[in-house]
């Protein structure tokens, strides 16, 4: 069977198409990209994980690339902030404390049962952010500024 011109152009571009997503698969496996951020499970973190998922939090925010940007990515958000800002936040969210202006005003979550709302915090604890030698980083002191 002998291809035409174009048949024989698809198949070397099909070959080296298939070529480079080998090479590609190749270096990722011997040398991963780093790792920044980690989530720190607890049964705790899970419960607030629901929680996050069940409001829609992704529908604004952007966590481990899924998501969207209307709102501050959350990646190691728990490295940035301590657990009862993050929980004064919530209940009572206000704007300008990002670099950046955001098209959408963040809601109050001070509706949520105490529970749900300490499972939250505990969840958003848990995305921690790691340092140069990969240590997990710790949150600011509290009171330590916005």
């Amino acid at each position: 069977m002998k291809l035409r011109t174009a048949e024989k152009v698809v198949v070397i571009a099909a070959v080296v198409i298939a070529a480079c997503a080998l090479l590609v698969g190749a270096l990722i496996y011997l040398k991963p990209p780093p790792v920044r951020f980690v989530y720190r499970e607890s049964p705790s973190a899970r419960i607030g994980e629901m929680v996050f998922r069940r409001e829609g939090c992704l529908s604004c925010h952007e966590l481990f690339g899924n998501g969207t940007s209307f709102g501050p990515v959350l990646d190691g958000v728990g490295s940035r902030r301590d657990l009862s800002w993050l929980k004064e936040y919530l209940r009572s969210p206000r704007p300008g404390l990002g670099g950046r202006a955001y098209r959408l005003r963040m809601p109050a979550y001070d509706k949520l049962e105490e529970g749900e709302l300490d499972a939250l915090v505990i969840y958003l604890g848990a995305l921690r952010e790691l340092d140069a030698g990969g240590h997990i980083m710790e949150p600011p002191r509290p009171n330590a500024g916005d």
